[in-house]
């Protein structure tokens, strides 16, 4: 079978529920429910959304006429667009992971709950308290960290020993450190590029996966968002994008950008780091989202955003082809997977 999303498509056969959501303005609504397994309790997430139409076992796109045509047939219950509230981590702390590389983690909710870790966005993108919301806090214990360079980590926005790879080692040094013996994996877009590879590399130590916004780091996925396909979407976002590279270097933005965010000079680092930084922010969201965009302007958070990104697909992730995580597939295929696609109709 193969799920449709975004740029690709990807062949998973799940025990659980997947939904095709049909609109774009509601929150996902995470409800539990715990189901037995040899090994361990393991957690389902259920999706509350409206116009929704759900499958069991099998995936389709379902075109916008459809789509209306079966909302008005089926009763929908009310849905509670509110995310978890705002809570406290109730233990921080770092861990060393390499002689150069110092990682930010923290814990929050229910300390003897069901253990889910959080992988972010970017890569660079860091963590933030708002990320803790997506869980129930009675039921989880929710386990964020910011990835090499990024957020809290140190070194700040560092390329050296930075990879695909030190990242799903790393991942398993918090796991061991925080005396996990296996969790739920959870990630969105880079987050769910690193969600998979570290669930093909170690699939004895997940639960289950829970993904959104498909991103599988191939060549055309880049390519349409950096080399000017998503331009013609967004075409007053990408002006300021392409203006900052001379015409004669445009022939790959990925690489302009590259000599520039590793300039010997930090104002053209910082100068970079902002265009790419709100490039991605202005496009991020359907509907414009003005905190995210300001994110741009914080130099700080832009040169780890910018630099580790721009890093990370100059390297195509680190990969051995372009097709490394699909080809790895079968690895996690028996470990109960729910990916979430947004269809913006």
């Amino acid at each position: 079978m193969k799920l449709g999303f975004g740029l690709g498509t990807l062949p998973f056969s799940t025990t659980n529920t997947t939904y095709s959501v049909s609109t774009s303005q509601q929150l996902l609504q995470f409800s539990h429910q715990t189901t037995s397994s040899s090994s361990s309790v393991r957690k389902n997430l259920v999706f509350g959304v409206q116009n929704i139409h759900h499958h069991q076992n099998q995936i389709h796109s379902v075109p916008p006429t459809t789509s209306l045509m079966a909302s008005q047939k089926e009763e929908i219950s009310p849905v509670n667009t509110n995310l978890y509230p705002d809570i406290e981590p109730y233990t921080t702390g770092f861990l060393k992971v390499s002689d150069l590389h110092t990682i930010y983690w923290e814990q929050s909710g229910n300390p003897t709950g069901h253990p889910v870790v959080f992988l972010h966005g970017g890569p660079g993108g860091g963590t933030s308290p708002s990320n803790r919301r997506f869980f129930d806090p009675e039921f989880y214990r929710i386990i964020l960290f910011d990835q090499r360079g990024a957020g809290k980590s140190t070194p700040h926005a560092c390329l050296e020993h930075n990879t695909t790879w030190d990242l799903i080692d790393d991942i398993e040094k918090l796991r061991e450190h925080l005396q996990i013996p296996e969790w739920q994996v959870f990630g969105g877009s880079w987050g769910s590029t690193l969600a998979l590879a570290y669930s093909q590399s170690h699939p004895d130590k997940v639960t289950g996966i829970v993904l959104r916004g498909i991103f599988l780091l191939r060549k055309k996925e880049i390519d349409w968002f950096y080399e000017g396909g998503a331009a013609a979407i967004y075409p007053d976002a990408w002006e300021p994008f392409r203006d900052l590279i001379p015409e004669k270097e445009r022939g790959c933005f990925i690489d302009a950008y590259k000599k520039r965010l590793n300039s010997d000079d930090i104002k053209t680092q910082y100068a970079a780091a902002r265009a790419w930084t709100k490039w991605e922010m202005m496009t991020a969201h359907l509907l414009p989202n003005e905190d995210m965009v300001k994110r741009g302007d914080d130099d700080y958070f832009s040169l780890a955003f910018a630099r580790i990104e721009n890093h990370y697909f100059v390297n195509k992730g680190f990969f051995s082809s372009d097709s490394f995580l699909l080809d790895g597939v079968d690895k996690i295929r028996h470990i109960n997977t729910t990916i979430v696609q947004v269809n913006h109709f």
